[in-house]
């Protein structure tokens, strides 16, 4: 007879054997706990390597003293100063200049230095071990091209003092209308007479900026004026020679190929004549230029593009230069009291470029300069050759001219308002070189 007890046994272990197998299928497997979060550290706080400083130089202070104040030792500021000596004289910083410098925070020595020099340099001066380095480090610049354009009311500088809506400062509109009116179209336009009311005017010009926002250097490249409907003309091209200048649309120069004077301020003392009376050899004899009454010391310049042939003493005519220009022309300046700076045979020479002062060496009564002009070794009247044109865009550039002026007058269609400043980009710039 079976055992009861033995049979509820058996269910009961086969209903725990179910019941666990059946939890071990259904129930979901659990979760690797996430880790603890990290121990942080305390923050540390390091001090400075470095302590930066700024002073001025003081009126009447010299560079010693001021190296003084900032507690450098006295054979380490000889040593800066020898330095300094072989890149900058010390003496030639102005009161008011800036000076900043840096020192050690756990020892108090100095570091380096920095001295502006002027707006445009820096000399930066470094220690190496026991001893300096000092050079000089040029401020960056970057490039922006300005567009200009507007309606004339009274005046072209009063138009553009009245601009409003660009980031170019006054002083600078100042320069543009100088350059515009004296250089550009010195010869083209008279603009105390020639501007009516409606003229419409575009110009456009680079600049090198420095971080400050001032102008380092500038220049007009483009300008274009509409007078009474007739158009006036001028971009400024770079010639694969290298030599520049500005140009009409069509290529033509804008300059007249010499000057009226080669003195600023003159009278004339002496005209040209084929028979005049010297007052030293005491007899008539042909008088082949113009004489200028000057104070000793006014200062010449060259009537025009040329090549220095000679600079030197030319016996009756003193300190003499002559100028080789294109053209088969040549021009004598006589008398003079010396010769610029750099002015030799063989130097070219610009339009407008000092070449010596007035004296009255040689066979001269008195301070005045005595100005020749010859064709073909055969002496004129200065006076004929004013309306001479200067020469235009060589033949084998005119294409590459053509390009660059088709960017210049793009960049002045931006122009959409009376004034506009553009971000420079070197489309504009593309009139630069003559490549």
């Amino acid at each position: 007879m079976s055992n009861p007890y033995r049979f509820l046994a058996l269910g009961l272990f086969a209903a725990v054997g179910v019941a666990t197998a059946g939890s071990l299928v259904h129930a979901p497997a659990e979760e690797t706990p996430p880790p603890p979060p990290p121990l942080l550290l305390p923050v540390a706080y390091a001090n400075p390597a470095e302590v930066a400083f700024q002073d001025t130089l003081q009126r009447g202070e010299t560079l010693s003293e001021l190296l003084q104040r900032s507690r450098l030792a006295a054979e380490e500021a000889a040593a800066l100063l020898a330095e300094l000596q072989g890149v900058q004289d010390p003496r030639a910083l102005r009161a008011g200049a800036v000076i900043s410098y840096r020192k050690s925070f756990t020892r108090g020595e100095v570091r380096g230095m920095e001295f502006n020099l002027d707006a445009d340099r820096t000399l930066t001066v470094r220690r190496s071990g026991d001893a300096w380095d000092a050079a000089v480090e040029e401020v960056p610049v970057r490039t922006d091209t300005a567009a200009l354009a507007g309606e004339v009311r009274s005046s072209l500088y009063q138009a553009l003092m009245d601009a409003e809506g660009a980031d170019v400062p006054r002083e600078e509109r100042e320069r543009i209308v100088d350059v515009v009116a004296d250089k550009i179209f010195a010869w083209q336009i008279d603009f105390s007479r020639d501007l009516r009311p409606g003229d419409s005017y575009r110009i456009l010009y680079e600049r090198q900026v420095r971080p400050d926002g001032t102008a380092r250097s500038w220049r007009v490249i483009g300008a274009l004026f509409d007078l009474s409907g007739r158009e006036h003309s001028a971009f400024w091209y770079r010639l694969p020679d290298g030599t520049e200048d500005y140009y009409a649309r069509d290529g033509g120069s804008l300059r007249r190929a010499f000057l009226r004077a080669p003195l600023e301020f003159r009278r004339i003392s002496s005209a040209f004549s084929t028979a005049r009376f010297h007052p030293i050899l005491k007899k008539a004899r042909p008088h082949n230029g113009i004489d200028y009454a000057a104070a000793a010391g006014t200062p010449i310049r060259a009537v025009g593009d040329g090549v220095v042939a000679k600079a030197g003493w030319g016996g009756g005519y003193g300190n003499v230069v002559e100028i080789r220009h294109s053209r088969g022309y040549t021009s004598r300046y006589a008398h003079m009291r010396g010769f610029a700076s750099g002015i030799r045979p063989g130097v070219r020479v610009r339009q407008g470029d000092l070449i010596g002062y007035v004296g009255s060496t040689g066979l001269s009564t008195g301070p005045h300069l005595h100005y020749e002009f010859h064709e073909n070794g055969r002496p004129i009247n200065p006076s004929s050759i004013k309306y001479l044109t200067g020469d235009p865009v060589p033949a084998g550039a005119r294409a590459r001219y053509r390009t660059a002026v088709s960017a210049q007058l793009a960049k002045m269609e931006q122009a959409a308002s009376p004034v506009r400043y553009a971000e420079g980009d070197r489309s504009a710039s593309a009139a630069k070189t003559g490549d």
